[in-house]
């Protein structure tokens, strides 16, 4: 906070200072700008120095705002001696240069420096140099408890320069508009859909794949066939490429559509409705309920006010806000959004009514600086993203440089005619690049979002599916992921004694707790369940014990974290009673007396402290413990406003606590053993209770017997490379964690390497979500910021819904492996043709560039599409998380496709050529026509043609049926479990049909061959499958021995 603005420089230690002329001087030598000078000698001389804000009798923190300030600065003179200011001996001067765009940041600045400078004062009155300083603020940083200075009625005109009664006047507010600007949230930079459309066609493939188009029609070439046919190629794979990367993300978009459109506003002393947009710092905005927060406001005057922040936090539970102008210390972590008098753009008031005065408008809200926070992570690439391009990337440029390599051969070498050469050329490249690839990856990826829909995990793009196989960590949180967040009372601590809910209602008083749990509630059970779960479970536990339910509630005292209780008074014809409920220490605080054995006694040392330790023994446990208490009141009230807050809750009498558990879900202890056998670490990162948080990991198995817990206050004072220490191995649980730290973690396990997901609900865990490699939101409970962030949506909140969506995704990647070495077995044999072709004279071209494409986007396609579309193999959670880095495609991977299942495919293509030649032509190769101008083929080439192609499909079909499983044979595999395999071989044949005995054969030029020959070529699908079950053989004795 201060270490953020302090340095060296901008602290003098002053020991001889007499006055407060010194005090500028010193101040106008570290300012050079002679513009900001000029405007703070004014500033010194209009106001009297004693009307600055002070801290207690010894601190002064007078601050300046200017439109010539660029940045904030701070700068601190401590006087060991002190100098007279008003009635006041001033010893600490903290002068806040701040721009005058940020109204906001000064408001921040004051809660941290009125809870941080009186902690640290007598320190600083010791320390002799600037550094010793810097480093006594360091430390009080990390050891101060947190309070808020607030601003009284005059210093809140004062700071935002307006007149409390009649609002800003028009010519004013129209100036701040030019100043501070619309009270927008700046919309998200992206690429226009139509940019990204035209650059899927225009990567180094495609350019590639375009070149050989174009020149394919170039005269004395005069291929326009196959021009065309790589046309489509191009146009195929560059559809599917924008469909894989065309999704945009929305998150700012949804932040933007929280805000309100109008608002009431008082400006010259009149009301009247604004759009929203035009509100400026120092505006009067009047609410209602109903009404949406249109800015960042601090509240002047309040009547009965509750806000739902559920679009910032994602929790459930109302607020209540009012009026205050004391000072606020909280206990813990300071949380921004709970001071109870401010409201938030964007939250909206379910119930009364308030006058605010606006300090932060457009990016300067809460909602705003998230929206700033989120638009500036970039999605990085997913690991497949990498891979495919990487692939594509590496294999075009293997195939243009073989291309060029043979086209300088062919011309110099072997002697062809340019336009023989140039036909080589395109004839290697086409070969050598899996022109189907994209497409297949794009379909399988789309199978794979299928299956998961069905498993209640919906995936907004395709490639998340595979990077969901990768994740290393899962971030979650607690309430309604691992737990089913359906709070139940499970025991009671009543008449100092513990006793189950069946029993303790059979106890004399009960009747006593359970009014105050049913009137000292929000929530409803008719006609449907709604509120917050903790006072559901209250409204269970009275349900059918309960006997009083007719008195009226007359008036609320509401909950809120500061107070951390609620009261209400209740009143029937004879009585008027007060019920409070809370945190146990709360709710002590405000008794006086105890219910024990029917009777009400005073509540001593003693029985105070007992009944502390049972209710520290009850959150041990993992419960959420809340504390009740009541007392009568004198007489029936005609009006609520007879009785006073203090009156209400004083003298009370402690009737005992309610432990209430949240039920785990009752797959999650499986999904979290099943994490830990694939590998996968668990951190549990909650804003929930530590005990709680503790219990639930050791209940489902996060952290083992003893998990270390760490908390969000813990984690301020942790460095960076404390925190690696801490996540790099083992799971922590963060408990008490903000959404900012929540996004630390992320980011620090990320920089480890780690492949990480995050579940998430709330508006603040947009940016934690968008920097995860996988965001998941929730799909009941998740606000649509958190959804439009996340890439993952879980229907059913479900952490087992996750393992499930993992296991789908490494799935998909062994699929991709899968169906990728069996697109490239076929390349030698498209391949090696051409080698022969041009190295060795009067060799016949035995596969044409029409062939190649007929097999990459044709009998190939739809096999490999049922490889992508199969389930996950059986063990595959059993393996650790693969490497991210690991290639899809790797020079091993490809040498294999070629050197083994390729050259079987190549020897079979071959041996049936021949097979062809030496039955059908006498054992006479046919000869290509002259310049390939297949217009003059003659019917034995294109025949012989047919002959090399045709054992591609018949070998195929063995090896698309024995990739299906890595180690299990296809005589135990269930051989009709996946359609589409049958589909793609039915597809195949049909496709021959259509080549060999339509009109498609002048296209593809191929030509018929006798029955036999067909025949014959079936050889080669027995010798692939005897091959692949002799390795799978020796696969299965690797695992067993393993």
């Amino acid at each position: 906070m201060l270490l953020e603005y302090l340095n060296v420089d901008s602290i003098q230690i002053l020991k001889d200072v007499k006055h407060w002329g010194d005090i500028q001087i010193a101040l106008m030598k570290k300012i050079p700008e002679l513009e900001i000078q000029k405007e703070i000698q004014y500033r010194f001389h209009s106001i009297p120095n004693h009307t600055f804000e002070t801290i207690g009798d010894q601190i002064l923190i007078p601050h300046f705002r200017s439109a010539n300030i660029k940045t904030p600065e701070l700068f601190l003179f401590i006087l060991p001696e002190g100098i007279k200011v008003g009635e006041k001996k001033i010893q600490l001067v903290l002068f806040q240069m701040i721009p005058e765009q940020l109204p906001s940041l000064h408001l921040r600045l004051l809660h941290g420096l009125s809870s941080l400078l009186p902690q640290i004062f007598e320190k600083l009155m010791l320390c002799n140099q600037a550094v010793d300083v810097l480093s006594v603020v360091q430390l009080g940083e990390k050891e101060m408890k947190p309070s808020y200075k607030n601003l009284n009625q005059s210093q809140i005109a004062f700071e935002l320069q307006t007149d409390l009664q009649n609002g800003l006047t028009k010519k004013e507010a129209n100036s701040r508009l030019k100043t501070f600007g619309k009270n927008v949230i700046e919309k998200e930079k992206s690429t226009p859909i139509i940019w990204k459309f035209l650059k899927s066609f225009f990567n180094l493939f495609a350019i590639l794949l375009w070149v050989a188009t174009g020149l394919c029609f170039v005269p004395g070439v005069d291929m326009p066939e196959l021009g065309i046919a790589i046309f489509i190629v191009v146009l195929i794979n560059g559809i599917f490429s924008f469909f894989q990367e065309s999704k945009s993300d929305h998150a700012v978009e949804a932040l933007r559509n929280l805000l309100a459109n109008e608002c009431p506003v008082i400006r010259d002393g009149e009301l009247g409705i604004i759009q929203a947009d035009d509100i400026v710092p120092g505006d009067l905005i009047v609410l209602s309920e109903g009404d949406i927060v249109p800015a960042d406001c601090r509240i002047i005057e309040s009547e009965d006010v509750e806000v739902d922040n559920s679009s910032l936090t994602g929790e459930s539970t109302s607020a209540r806000r009012y009026k205050s102008e004391n000072q606020i210390v909280l206990e813990g972590k300071f949380l921004w959004l709970e001071m109870p008098n401010i409201l938030f753009a964007g939250s909206s008031l379910i119930k009364g009514k308030t006058k605010a005065i606006v300090f932060g408008t457009g990016q300067n809200t809460e909602i705003g600086q998230i929206a700033g926070l989120t638009s500036q992570i970039k999605r990085e690439e997913s690991p497949l993203q990498k891979q495919l391009r990487q692939t594509v990337i590496s294999i075009s440029l293997f195939a243009f440089t073989i291309g060029v390599v043979f086209l300088i051969v062919g011309y110099f070498v072997a002697g062809l005619s340019f336009v023989q050469a140039f036909l080589f050329f395109i004839g290697i490249f086409v070969a050598n690049v899996p022109e189907g690839l994209l497409p297949t990856v794009t379909l399988s990826l789309a199978l794979g979002v299928s299956r998961m829909a069905k498993r209640n995990a919906i995936l907004k793009d395709l490639s998340s599916v595979e990077t969901l196989g990768c994740t290393t960590v899962i971030c979650s949180d607690k309430t309604g992921t691992l737990t089913q967040n359906q709070m139940r009372v499970v025991e009671l601590h009543f008449d100092f004694q513990f006793l189950s809910p069946d029993a303790f209602s059979l106890k004399e008083g009960s009747q006593l707790l359970l009014e105050c749990g049913y009137y000292c509630n929000n929530a409803v059970l008719e006609p449907n369940p709604m509120g917050d779960p903790t006072e559901l479970a209250l409204l269970y536990l009275a349900s059918g014990r309960i006997q009083n339910t007719n008195n009226q509630r007359i008036f609320t005292n509401g909950f809120d974290s500061i107070r951390k209780r609620m009261s209400v008074v209740v009143q029937n014809n004879e009585f008027t009673t007060s019920f409070a409920k809370g945190g146990p220490q709360e709710i002590l605080s405000i008794c006086s007396f105890v219910y024990e054995n029917g009777s009400v006694l005073p509540l001593d040392a003693k029985k105070r402290e007992k009944l502390k330790q049972a209710s520290d023994e009850s959150a041990r446990k993992g419960n959420r413990v809340l504390a009740f208490a009541y007392q009568t009141l004198d007489g029936k009230a005609d009006s609520k406003d007879e009785f006073s807050e203090k009156q209400i809750e004083s003298n009370m009498i402690y009737l005992g606590h309610a432990c209430l558990a949240d039920p785990i879900r009752p797959k999650v202890p499986d999904a979290i053993k099943k994490c830990h056998t694939a590998g996968i670490r668990i951190l549990m990162i909650t804003g929930d209770h530590p005990l709680t948080a503790e219990s639930v990991g050791k209940s489902i198995g996060i952290g083992g017997e003893t998990p270390v817990v760490i908390t969000g206050v813990q984690l301020d004072q942790m460095n960076d490379v404390s925190l690696r220490e801490w996540v790099k191995k083992g799971e922590p649980i963060f408990a008490r964690v903000s959404p900012s730290q929540k996004l630390r973690i992320v980011s620090i396990l990320q920089e480890l390497g780690e492949i990480v997901a995050v579940t998430g609900d709330g508006v603040n865990d947009g940016p934690a979500l968008k920097k995860a490699d996988i965001g998941i939101a929730m799909g009941k409970r998740g606000t649509e910021v958190a959804k439009e962030a996340a890439r993952m949506i879980i229907v059913d909140d479900d952490f087992a819904t996750i393992v499930s969506a993992i296991e789908e995704g490494r799935g998909v990647f062994e699929n991709i492996r899968k169906f990728s070495a069996y697109v490239l077995n076929s390349n030698p044999q498209e391949l090696i043709p051409f080698l022969l072709w041009a190295m060795i004279p009067g060799f016949p071209l035995l596969m044409t560039v029409m062939g190649v494409l007929a097999v990459d986007v044709g009998t190939d396609l739809i096999p490999a599409m049922g490889l992508g579309s199969e389930p996950p193999e059986k063990g595959i959670m059993k393996r650790n998380p693969r490497n991210p880095n690991q290639k899809l495609i790797s020079i091993g991977f490809i040498l294999k496709s070629y050197c083994m299942e390729g050259m079987i495919l190549l020897g079979a293509c071959l041996s049936t050529y021949y097979y062809f030649v030496y039955t059908e032509c006498g054992g006479v190769m046919p000869l290509s026509p002259e310049g390939l101008n297949m217009t003059k083929a003659s019917q034995e080439y294109l025949q012989s043609l047919t002959a090399f192609f045709f054992p591609t499909i018949t070998v195929q079909i063995a090896n698309v049926l024995s990739k299906r499983s890595h180690t299990e044979s296809i005589f135990t595999m269930n051989l009709f479990s996946n359609p589409i395999i049958w589909m793609g071989i039915g597809f195949s044949i049909l496709l021959c049909y259509l080549f060999f005995y339509t009109e498609l054969s002048s296209i593809y030029f191929f030509a018929p061959v006798p029955f036999h020959v067909y025949g014959f070529a079936f050889h080669g699908t027995l010798v692939l499958l005897l091959y692949s079950e002799i390795l799978k053989y020796f696969r299965r004795k690797k695992l067993n021995a393993n």
